[in-house]
């Protein structure tokens, strides 16, 4: 019961930014049909309404707060919150009254009206962006505001239906966008957490840090020193004894393989990783040391997921690693890829789950397949 009543508490995006249904665009998608049919129906009436002129603006409202949606949800910002909603929700409402008084007082029937349905539109725009319970009280406050405030304005013209029935049909579409988008949302989230949550996340978190890259690249590393040093050694007790020109390829051995292993040293796990790789890391503070098992383990299949496609461009996957005021851990992950959309999404869909029980703050721009993440301050 707990866990049913906690998924009114997120949106559709946070837990599954991947898919279609939770892009970038479905804001304009919105917009555009509010373009679309809102137009269409201002030039049908434009004779019938007492000051045409308010329909354009009101549409304007109408679809910008849709555009304004589609701003405020781009990649990589911060989720939306309460105050965005219902900024786009005042937007739309103060479209929809404009629209309302520029047919006060003219033979206009209510049951054509568009500005109710661009009100519809815009609570599904906030659909994918906002918690379930967010979405219900921002889109029932909107709706009640609305309706009233324009049935007030309209009922003198609004036929035989009288203020009940001119309520009703006004009220309709928001309340349908309302039950259909909060269904959405609850229906997303409680399907995508079950999945976060499972099991395997045990696994991920005890998995060890170390794979078959990062222990190939220390066995090259051992036996380029041990060919360098073993010879001299073995030479050196056949003899018997030690000449001088051996006390000088001594010193000339120590202090090349002091180097090697002070650079092998300085190596964190990532640059094992990327070593042979088309991988490219950029760690000038050594932060990667920082990250535990399960952020190790997380990324390492992620990275290792994106080099298996072989669309991935030489070179084009960067690993980026910058130290936040914070005293947090900020990672960028980007790369060029010549791949459809939906192939790379189902296949990277599951290594991206796995990341995001593992680290704060993910965020993705689907566009670019570019990623970004946070890592906790050391205690």
């Amino acid at each position: 019961m707990r866990a049913g009543r906690g998924y009114f508490g997120l949106s559709a995006q946070q837990v599954d930014p991947l898919s279609w249904f939770t892009g970038p665009l479905v804001p304009l998608a919105f917009g555009a049909l509010t373009a679309l049919y809102g137009g269409a129906v201002s030039i049908v009436t434009w004779t019938q309404a007492g000051i045409p002129l308010l329909q354009p603006v009101a549409l304007v409202l109408c679809v910008g707060a849709d555009v304004f949606i589609h701003a405020v949800t781009r990649p990589l910002r911060q989720p939306i919150g309460w105050l965005v909603g219902a900024l786009a929700l005042a937007i739309s409402v103060l479209g929809m009254v404009i629209s309302a008084v520029g047919y006060a007082g003219s033979s206009f029937a209510v049951e054509q009206w568009w500005a109710s349905i661009a009100l519809a539109f815009t609570i599904a725009s906030l659909g994918p962006y906002l918690p379930a319970r967010t979405v219900f009280v921002l889109g029932a406050s909107s709706t009640v505001v609305a309706v009233a405030a324009s049935t007030a304005i309209l009922y003198p013209v609004s036929g035989n239906w009288g203020p009940g029935g001119s309520a009703l049909i006004t009220a309709y579409p928001p309340l349908v966008a309302l039950a259909a988008t909060t269904t959405f949302s609850y229906i997303v989230v409680s399907t995508m957490m079950p999945m976060l949550e499972n099991p395997s996340r045990t696994v991920v978190v005890t998995q060890p840090a170390g794979d078959d890259a990062a222990r190939l690249a220390e066995r090259v590393a051992v036996a380029r020193l041990t060919a360098r040093a073993a010879p001299f050694l073995q030479r050196i007790a056949d003899a018997g004894r030690i000449e001088p020109a051996d006390r000088a390829l001594a010193g000339q051995l120590a202090r090349r393989l002091r180097d090697e292993l002070v650079t092998q040293s300085n190596l964190s796990w990532l640059d094992s990783v990327a070593a042979g790789s088309r991988l490219v890391v950029v760690d000038p503070d050594q932060l990667a040391r920082r990250m535990n098992n399960a952020q190790r383990t997380a990324l390492r299949a992620l990275l290792g997921a994106i080099l298996d496609i072989p669309a991935t461009d030489t070179g084009s996957l960067m690993v980026e690693l910058r130290k936040a005021q914070d005293g947090a851990t900020a990672v960028g992950v980007s790369l060029d890829m010549a791949l459809p959309e939906g192939t790379r999404i189902m296949h990277l869909a599951p290594y991206y789950l796995t990341l995001k029980t593992a680290v704060r703050d993910l965020a993705i721009d689907r566009d670019k397949l570019r990623l970004t993440f946070s890592i906790e301050p050391e205690s």
